[in-house]
């Protein structure tokens, strides 16, 4: 009986810490902008494995990530997407094991839980059970990063339109590049615009261009059209006229871009409604000719 209950609040705590990874508990606002100033603050992958985190779980992923660097894994892509997201590579590692370890051994812990009432699963379905289950649970942190930073790029090319508005507006005022570029910057609102002021102040402290340390921050990002962009001020970066040409046709191509996407996730989201109500009529009419159906066949 004791050994019941003790393995039943075992499994009540797996489940629960399950729970708990599956849908985490909204942060709290202070440590999200701390997060995010401590993120904006890096400039390269190797200032990222210098952080000042000292609980065991940032130096775990210090170790998760020095281990892989060995091993030549750079994980670009996930560091360009995390560049983007409320979270460190060190901390993004550590969830992933964790998940992957949580649904590992979950369903082990759920047949010992049913050995304890009587019921002998077979051993080859909780190891294979804990495969899967481990193996999902490791890649949902990726998924949702990627989301995450889809989310964070599509806000940032629309902010980067109305930026390249206002800088073309600014250099038909009179102001150069230099001016211009920052001035715009703190026009907006928005982590997006604060981004864009952030990386253009530093680079200004530091000594580099703002279009130099524009194109970084696409690299970084992994935003093609941040590059594009500072490469682009650097080859007009002496001709006024030709900057403001420049930047209002990539605003422009910017805006007919996202009026592109706007008119295709509206046609998919229509496409989607049509299916709906295809198969709710569908089921409608079955519903009205399964008792004529029945009655035929009885007969």
């Amino acid at each position: 009986m004791t050994t019941g209950l003790v393995l039943g609040c075992l499994f009540g705590a797996a489940v629960c810490l399950l729970l708990f990874a599956l849908v985490p508990p909204r942060p709290a606002l202070s440590s999200v902008v701390g997060r995010w100033e401590r993120q904006r603050a890096r400039q390269t992958a190797a200032t990222a494995l210098t952080t000042d985190d000292d609980t065991w779980q940032g130096q775990v992923g210090r170790w998760l990530v020095s281990q892989l660097a060995q091993h030549g894994i750079t994980l670009g892509k996930l560091r360009a997407d995390l560049e983007l997201t409320d979270y460190t590579l060190e901390g993004h590692l550590v969830r992933k094991c964790t998940y992957g370890l949580l649904g590992l051994l979950l369903p082990s812990v759920t047949a010992l839980v049913m050995m304890s009432v009587g019921v002998t699963p077979s051993l080859v379905l909780p190891a294979v059970a804990g495969l899967a289950l481990g193996a999902l649970l490791f890649w949902i942190p990726d998924l949702s990063v990627v989301q995450a930073a889809e989310q964070r790029r599509h806000e940032l090319r629309r902010a980067l339109s109305c930026y390249l508005d206002l800088v073309a507006m600014s250099l038909a005022g009179g102001r150069g590049i230099p001016e211009s570029l920052p001035t715009a910057a703190r026009i907006g609102r928005g982590w997006a615009f604060e981004l864009l002021q952030s990386t253009i102040d530093h680079a200004r402290r530091v000594g580099d261009t703002p279009w130099a340390a524009l194109a970084d921050l696409g690299a970084r990002t992994g935003m093609q059209e941040l590059q594009d962009l500072g490469g682009a001020l650097l080859l007009v970066a002496d001709d006024g006229a030709k900057v403001r040409s420049s930047l209002t046709a990539r605003a422009s191509t910017q805006r007919r871009r996202q009026l592109a996407e706007a008119e295709g996730a509206a046609a998919k989201a229509d496409q989607t409604i049509q299916i709906a109500q295809v198969v709710l009529a569908a089921g409608f009419f079955l519903f009205l000719g399964y008792p004529a159906v029945v009655a035929v066949m009885g007969v």
